[in-house]
């Protein structure tokens, strides 16, 4: 039997407008902090409200907004694109999100929505703002980098399981 590895997906939303991706981001720290406050028994008002703003500002982004769908690269591409993207400086190894972000997009990309060409998100990396390419930083990194090992979660659930 042939072994297959099926790696994770994830879908990012690239919004190429600055100001309205902060004003989003922004609206959503606010949601977080609102759900967290005292619900009434008529519900929660501003959360209500800012569930608003948030929806209409996605209407306002919808032509400026591209999903990704990235899938994480074997170790050796995911150790390739790291190596081809850090320098030593003063003896010190450095890294540019950006450049990384550029290559990993080359490799990881799968889908987009609306249908845009790689190699133009994989330029568009180097004109975003910090809070635009975070993003799509974390998820190329949690997909590549995060540390997986289910044996201690395997043997807790068997371990209780046998108890019972």
């Amino acid at each position: 039997m042939a072994l297959e590895v099926k790696r994770k997906r994830v879908d990012v939303d690239l919004i190429l407008d600055q100001e309205k991706a902060e004003q989003v981001a922004a609206l959503g720290a606010d949601l977080e902090r609102a759900m967290a406050q005292h619900v009434t028994e008529g519900g929660n008002t501003a959360a209500k409200r800012i569930a608003k703003q948030i929806d209409k500002l996605r209407d306002e982004v919808k032509d400026d907004t591209i999903r990704i769908t990235l899938e994480a690269l074997p170790l050796s591409q995911w150790r390739q694109v790291l190596e081809a993207n850090t320098v030593t400086e003063n003896g010190l190894p450095k890294q540019r999100i950006e450049d990384i972000c550029a290559d990993a997009v080359r490799l990881m990309a799968r889908k987009t929505v609306p249908e845009t060409p790689v190699e133009e998100l994989a330029n568009v990396m180097t004109e975003l703002s910090d809070g635009q390419i975070s993003p799509i930083w974390y998820a190329i990194r949690d997909l590549n980098a995060k540390l997986i090992d289910p044996k201690d979660a395997l043997e807790s659930a068997s371990r209780i399981i046998r108890r019972q």
